[in-house]
């Protein structure tokens, strides 16, 4: 079983420790609080609510091994970027909790590195800052805008700095570079790690981990698994990509797929040639998303958003010929021209959860048995973990800062997703048009404006 798991990832390839799994359910057993998931949202949420109540018991409830899911797959960027709340900012009636909100992303940045360290959990923490990167004229307008946007909010040079043709040069050698912003709030992780060190530091603390585990049933208090059932004062859904499995769910969070290549390690020649002396993350402005990091053994770790499968249907392996791949590599040495030739040694894919509103969001009411949290929508990294803070106080009934933000039982998270074909056609036709948006800004095409504005309208 652990090369299996480790086949699933380039993290969890070069995890340390054994992947074997935990021993399932196989009884009737009660609990204060049931989590179902075992990754970032679950562990998080688990460790806070034992720093808060340390006599809660806790269970947590895992379909394969902690870290399976995005936790073990993403592209390590623990990021005070948060999906979404550009809307909350914009709108004056959540402007002062947005405001709030993005403050404790960037607080949360630092804080996972304090929990790391005082934890002995080595997942590779460094807060060098995170690259965003314009290649083309239509790319630096978009950048100086999101400067002035953050300025015009508060934000200064020590959260936003901007970053001239040569100085982006100097910090990281990406070809055509015209400008480039430095966020400081961002540290590169190696994720899995992190997720397999979260699972043991919980356990230690009196949490029940059971791996191997699905959860077939869910009604009321009562959650069924294959050989066991859990009785829980309050059930906790941390499935994010994974919550279609879930009877009920299906159209709550939709799998939108990334995919990632890591490259063998680079010699100290490329390093020198790419100007790679500090491990920041980085990405250009492309409508495909892209998100790099420079790993602790020396390799580029780099990927794009992918694709979305009809029925929303998770795959967790992928044809390492799958053309998907040879994009992601296409455009690494794109950005890189001097690695061409370099050898690739993973290729591997992971679903992230998507919310119809294109926001995250947790969900519980003082009395309520179920509680939920996802949509991170590829910024789950740090968004996790305060939100793990924020569900163990609204769990506990904790009256903080955390719990008067917009991302707190809003009213659009309740919106579903279309039903099946129209939700395939709406994001094949989004993904589609991401592609020929960023083709005919690389051409200067006359119709790249109408391709930008009916993707705007499509993704409103």
């Amino acid at each position: 079983m652990d090369k299996t798991f480790r086949k699933q990832s380039y993290w969890l390839d070069t995890v340390p420790g054994s992947l074997e799994p935990r021993t399932s359910l196989q009884q009737e057993i009660t609990a204060d609080v049931a989590i179902i998931g075992a990754g970032y949202t679950g562990l998080w949420t688990a460790y806070y609510l034992k720093q808060i109540n340390p006599a809660l018991n806790i269970v947590i409830l895992e379909a394969e091994i902690a870290g399976f899911g995005a936790s073990g797959r993403n592209g390590g960027w623990c990021a005070g970027f948060l999906s979404g709340i550009d809307r909350w900012l914009d709108d004056p009636l959540h402007r002062d909790g947005a405001l709030r909100l993005q403050r404790l992303m960037f607080d949360t940045v630092a804080e996972v590195g304090r929990v790391t360290e005082r934890e002995s959990i080595d997942c590779h923490f460094e807060q060098s800052g995170a690259l965003e990167i314009a290649v083309l004229p239509a790319q630096l307008k978009r950048l100086n805008e999101e400067l002035a946007y953050m300025q015009g909010l508060g934000f200064d040079s020590s959260d936003y700095r901007f970053l001239s043709a040569g100085e982006i040069q100097e910090t990281l050698n990406v070809d055509q570079a015209m400008g480039a912003i430095l966020m400081s709030h961002c540290a590169a992780i190696h994720p899995a790690r992190l997720a397999r060190g979260l699972a043991d530091t919980v356990e230690n603390l009196g949490v029940s981990l059971y791996e191997q585990s699905p959860v077939l049933e869910l009604q009321g208090n009562q959650i069924k698994t294959p050989q066991g059932t859990v009785k829980a004062g309050i059930t906790i859904l941390a499935t994010e990509g994974y919550g279609g499995t879930l009877p009920g769910h299906e159209r709550r969070l939709i799998p939108v797929h990334s995919m990632m290549v890591a490259t063998e390690p680079l010699s100290q020649e490329q390093i020198e040639a790419i100007s790679m002396h500090r491990r920041y993350t980085f990405g250009n402005l492309d409508h495909v998303t892209t998100y790099g990091q420079l790993t602790a053994d020396g390799r580029i770790a780099f990927g794009c958003r992918g694709t979305y499968h009809y029925g929303s249907r998770v795959q967790a392996q992928f044809d390492q010929d799958d053309p998907d791949f040879e994009l992601v590599r296409q455009t690494l040495i794109r950005l890189f021209p001097v690695l061409q030739g370099i050898r690739f040694t993973h290729a591997w894919g992971g679903a992230m959860g998507v919310s119809r509103s294109l926001q995250p969001s947790m969900h519980f009411q003082a009395g309520a048995q179920l509680a939920w949290a996802g949509g991170f929508f590829g910024n789950g990294v740090g968004a996790t973990h305060l939100a793990g803070q924020t569900l163990a106080d609204l769990v506990t009934g904790r009256d903080t800062d955390r719990v008067h933000t917009p991302w707190v039982n809003p009213p659009q998270a309740g919106r579903k997703w279309e039903p099946e074909p129209l939700r395939w056609l709406g994001i094949k036709t989004a993904r589609k048009l991401r592609h020929m948006a960023d083709r005919a800004e690389y051409r200067n095409s006359r119709f790249t404006p109408l391709i930008t504005g009916a993707l705007d309208r499509l993704t409103s």
